[in-house]
């Protein structure tokens, strides 16, 4: 049945704590990750090839702690998991102390596996706070305010490196935002948690409220909406099925060839710190790239029709984006010229952040949809395992040759997707 609008409010506590937690933690390790590079390849006089193989170290294990996280969480509770992984995401903020590049390298990647293991039951923690149809606006919210703090993150990096703050006191202080971040997933309720299997299909959003006539008929207008979905959901036949899994592996194929082609943002700050001779200019591109992925983040997510398609085109814009960065370095043009490619990316990263997850909420069965959220992390970040490398390995030859062979990956992504076939009785993901 259709519910009014009233009902179906998504902006609820859950999902403004969930974002918030993402929020401060991307205030906190994305000063880290921009930090990172600058600190190993210049401070500890480390190669660009050390640099991708420590992402790929970084983010390639990262894919198993991405799938056994997600599978923990449907085994031992997603809030718990998105805890645990959390209070180990400051190991981060000592980076900077570091006196060897092993040193920082092991400590950096402890941090991020820590990260990967708690972003699938964060994902499933927020589709389980809000009614289907608004999975996109809940997951364009969580990302606008993610980047949001990688916004600010760059901000005030950015005055503290003009203000010449040594680096690894600029890293420590990334371990605040990273503890409050902690703080705002303790405050998720599991009582309101909506599609939630353990609870049943008809869960009331707030039990407090059953005894208030007016809240009484919202819930069961609430609860009748969900029980439909779960009834459409047992009437699927077969092809339908066959068809939601084989799009979920068309996804997880894409989204990891996407991963080969995603490189570190590290890869283009070195760039314009190198051809423009201003370390400045390099740190406020990461954040104009805050910038074009969270108001993107926004806007992507307000409806979840053909949301697939949407996909496609973001890493057709992440092709696009790439390829001119190539071109740029090739013809030495004015390093400003950066500024427009980085823009792309961010927008290219703004709708893929929000569509993927959306994309995986509306295919996979509400069951499993911790162990699906575990191989979307697993994959992408088994692609950036060997697209750091590759990338390492191909910058130190040229940057163009990087960055085209990221360009021409994301273009594959996208075919993948687009050649998708796009009829399935109504599911709104195609």
């Amino acid at each position: 049945m259709q519910v009014t609008n009233e009902k179906q409010k998504w902006l609820n506590g859950n999902v403004l704590f969930i974002s918030l937690s993402a929020f401060f933690a991307d205030l906190g390790y994305q000063a880290v990750l921009v930090t990172f590079p600058i600190f190993l390849v210049l401070d500890l006089h480390s190669s660009v090839i050390y640099f991708g193989i420590a992402s790929a170290i970084s983010y390639g294990i990262g894919s198993f702690f991405g799938y056994f996280g997600g599978r923990a969480g449907d085994k031992f509770g997603h809030k718990k998991i998105a805890i645990i992984g959390n209070l180990f995401i400051p190991l981060l903020s000592f980076t900077g102390f570091s006196i060897y590049p092993l040193e920082a390298v092991v400590l950096f990647s402890t941090g991020w596996w820590a990260r990967n293991f708690r972003s699938p039951s964060r994902r499933v923690l927020l589709s389980r706070s809000v009614l289907k149809e608004f999975y996109g606006r809940a997951f364009g919210f969580l990302h606008a305010l993610d980047q949001g703090g990688g916004f600010f993150a760059g901000i005030y990096t950015l005055i503290l490196f003009i203000f010449h703050v040594p680096l690894k006191y600029i890293l420590l202080i990334t371990f605040g935002p990273l503890l409050i971040s902690t703080v705002f997933l303790i405050l998720i309720s599991k009582e309101k948690l909506i599609n939630n299997p353990a609870d049943g299909a008809n869960r009331n959003i707030n039990d407090n409220t059953s005894n208030n006539p007016e809240n009484s008929k919202k819930d069961i207008d609430i609860n009748t909406y969900a029980a439909d979905s779960a009834n459409n959901s047992k009437g699927l036949n077969e092809k339908n099925i066959d068809f939601n899994e084989n799009l979920f592996k068309r996804i997880l194929i894409a989204t990891s060839l996407y991963g080969f082609s995603s490189f570190s943002f590290g890869f283009p700050i070195l760039t314009i710190a190198e051809t423009s001779k201003n370390d400045v200019l390099a740190i406020f591109s990461y954040v104009l790239f805050f910038i074009c992925t969270a108001l993107t983040g926004l806007v992507a997510g307000k409806t979840i029709s053909k949301t697939v398609k949407k996909l496609g085109f973001g890493y057709f814009l992440t092709f696009a984006g790439s390829l001119g960065m190539a071109l740029i370095f090739t013809f030495s043009l004015n390093p400003l010229f950066y500024y427009v490619c980085v823009a792309v990316l961010g927008i290219s990263l703004g709708i893929i952040e929000t569509i993927e997850p959306t994309s995986i909420s509306l295919i996979v069965k509400n069951d499993k949809i911790g162990r699906g959220m575990g191989l979307l992390t697993a994959a992408r970040s088994l692609g950036l395992f060997g697209g750091n490398i590759l990338m390492g390995l191909l910058y130190n030859v040229g940057a163009n040759y990087s960055y085209l062979y990221a360009a021409i990956l994301s273009l594959i992504a996208s075919l993948i997707i687009f050649s998708s076939k796009y009829s399935n009785g109504g599911n709104p993901a195609v």
